[in-house]
């Protein structure tokens, strides 16, 4: 990874507010020429600094009225196994291993609490390797830092 300067994080910092922002009205902003401008981005992206541009859409718009965070203990020798099953179902926002006893930290988005139970038999008991599961509801959300994630 080459070393980022000022600009660089001047550039991210536009990105993080308006990911759809364009080349020249950025580099309006960092006083570089738009291909400048371009060509930071894509070494940012090459050098995966830059992992994609997104949209935050409000669960509600697909009817996902009840989020749920869950700790799923994982047989150890199971665990990628397990997680690359979870990254297939489209509910499923966040999976993460965490420290701790071997396991899995996952955020999903369902449609009811009334179908946690459900949704806890069919999509996380039903996986091979998964030992145990505690979940959470989540009641309000105050932040959630899009914008940056560890791989």
């Amino acid at each position: 990874m080459s070393k980022m300067d000022a600009t660089d994080y001047a550039i991210l910092e536009l990105l993080k507010k308006d990911g759809r922002m364009s080349y020249s009205d950025i580099a309006e902003e960092v006083h570089l020429s738009r291909v400048a401008v371009r060509e930071r981005i894509a070494t940012m992206k090459n050098e995966g600094i830059i992992r994609g541009f997104t949209t935050i859409i409000d669960s509600k718009a697909y009817n996902k009225m009840a989020a749920v965070f869950l700790e799923v203990e994982v047989e150890p020798s199971k665990l990628d196994r397990v997680a690359n099953k979870l990254l297939e179902n489209q509910d499923i926002a966040i999976v993460a291993q965490h420290t701790g006893n071997v396991g899995l930290h996952v955020h999903a988005y369902i449609e009811s609490v009334d179908k946690l139970s459900d949704f806890l038999d069919k999509c996380i008991y039903s996986i091979d390797g998964v030992k145990s599961v505690s979940s959470n509801l989540l009641i309000r959300q105050y932040k959630t830092t899009a914008w940056i994630a560890k791989y």
